[in-house]
C-alpha cells in the first residue's frame, strides 16, 4: 500500500486529508476478500476509485452496490455512517485482480452533521472529455470540464477527475486561483509544467498556480482534484475527523450508541 497524504512534512492538502493506494493485487480463487469489515466513519467524504476489480460495498443507511473497474464510490459520512467494503462475491469465488485508491475529503464544520449519502457510479455512467489529439480521457467524477458535468455531486464543489494519457498525449488543466490541487500519478510519466513526475508520485502546487500542463512520456493514470481549503481547527482519531476533541468524543459515544447506523 501506497501513502502519499498524510507523509512526512505533509499532513494535508485541504480539504484532502488523506490517499491509500492498495494494489495492484492479484487475489487466488477462494479468498477471503477484504478486512475491510463494518466500520464508522464521521464528519468527511470518501471517494473509491476502482481502477481494477470490483468492490462491494454496503451500509447502515441501506446502500448496497458492486463497483467495477472504472468506476467509483463517493460515501458521505458527515454525521455518521457504518459501512464495509469487499470483493464482490464473484471475485472471492473466482479471485482476479484488484486495484484501489481511497481519498478522504474534510468536510467544515458547518457540514460535519449532514446527512449521510452514497453515490455509486459504474464508468459508463461517467461523462468523459476526449483531448484533441485523441490521447487523453478525462473521466469528469464532479465539477465541470469541457462543457461536461460530472456524475456526482458534491456538498462542497470538489472538482474530481480520473485521467488517462498516452504516450505523446498533450493536456491542460485551469485551476482556479484560491483552490487547493490534488494530484497523484497513480502510474506512468508525466512532464508536470515542464518537470517529471512518476507512478506513486504526488505533485504539490501553490494555490497561485492556476495553469497545469501535461506531456505524458507514457501511458499515464493521474487523480487529479481541486477543492476549497478548509481553514478550521481539525483533530481526527481513527475513523472520526472532527474540530474539537469534545466533538470526538461525542462521535465515539454515538457510534457505541448505534446512532450511525448499524450492520
Amino acid at each position: 500500500m501506497y501513502q502519499p497524504i498524510p507523509d512526512v512534512g505533509l499532513e494535508q492538502i485541504s480539504p484532502f486529508i488523506l490517499l491509500h493506494h492498495h494494489g495492484p493485487h492479484e487475489f487466488a480463487p477462494h479468498n477471503q476478500g477484504l478486512p475491510f469489515g463494518p466500520h464508522p466513519h464521521r464528519g468527511f467524504e470518501t471517494l473509491t476509485f476502482i481502477l481494477d476489480g470490483e468492490i462491494e460495498h454496503a451500509d447502515g443507511h441501506g446502500h448496497q452496490s458492486v463497483i467495477k473497474s472504472g468506476g467509483v464510490q463517493w460515501m458521505t459520512a458527515a454525521r455518521g455512517i457504518v459501512h464495509s467494503e469487499n470483493l464482490s462475491r464473484n471475485q472471492r469465488e473466482n479471485g482476479g485482480k484488484m486495484e484501489i485508491l481511497q481519498l478522504w475529503m474534510n468536510l467544515p464544520a458547518s457540514l460535519k452533521m449532514s446527512q449521510p449519502n452514497y453515490q455509486g457510479l459504474q464508468e459508463n455512467e461517467i461523462p468523459k472529455v476526449i483531448s484533441e489529439d485523441t490521447k487523453t480521457e478525462v473521466a469528469v467524477i464532479s465539477g465541470n470540464l469541457e462543457g461536461k458535468t460530472g456524475a456526482a455531486k458534491s456538498l462542497t464543489g470538489l472538482e474530481m477527475f480520473n485521467i488517462s494519457m498516452k504516450v505523446g498525449g498533450d493536456f491542460s488543466l485551469k485551476v482556479e486561483e484560491g483552490k487547493n490541487v490534488l494530484f497523484y500519478v497513480v502510474d506512468g510519466e508525466v512532464l508536470v509544467n515542464g518537470k517529471l513526475a512518476i507512478g506513486h508520485q504526488l505533485v504539490v502546487f501553490d494555490s497561485k498556480n492556476t495553469d497545469i500542463e501535461l506531456k505524458a512520456q507514457s501511458t499515464t493514470r493521474i487523480i487529479f482534484g481541486t477543492g476549497d481549503p478548509i481553514n478550521e481547527p481539525m483533530v481526527s482519531q481513527g475513523p472520526f475527523v472532527m474540530n474539537t476533541t469534545t466533538e470526538l468524543m461525542q462521535a465515539m459515544r454515538d457510534y457505541q450508541m448505534g446512532k450511525m447506523g448499524v450492520m
